[in-house]
């Protein structure tokens, strides 16, 4: 089941859009909800002459950040978003300028719920770019 032409209470469309893809080969779906890191960090620990810990920081990690999506279907012939298919989208709101993000995986969830929704993960190959 797509989502109604008009939302009511029970069921909001989501908070925003988000286009994934490039023309002719682009599709808009609504974005329920998203969750992922700004930025990832790591501890960097210093030990005493004992092995005991005496200090630590944190600085600027290097790992792959991947940010989770729910989205839904604007209607059931909505296909899903294609393994590779890039985008750009603004998920931390930290600025004006989106961060840009090729989709690694979509999972399909359907039940009376969640109606036609799927979580989608993509990796963040900019940020703010």
């Amino acid at each position: 089941m797509s989502i109604p032409a008009s939302s009511t209470t029970n069921l909001p469309q989501g908070l925003e859009t988000v286009t994934i893809g490039s023309a002719p080969n682009n599709v808009t779906y609504i974005i329920d909800a998203v969750s992922g890191p700004s930025f990832t960090n790591r501890v960097i620990s210093r030990t005493d002459a004992k092995g005991d810990r005496a200090d630590f920081m944190v600085r600027e990690g290097s790992d792959q950040i991947e940010v989770t999506y729910t989205l839904q279907r604007a209607t059931t012939s909505t296909p899903l978003p294609p393994v590779g298919f890039g985008f750009t989208h603004n998920y931390d709101r930290s600025s004006a300028t989106p961060s840009s993000f090729v989709v690694k995986d979509v999972t399909v969830n359907r039940d009376k719920d969640s109606f036609d929704t799927f979580e989608m993960t993509a990796i963040r190959k900019g940020y703010q770019s």
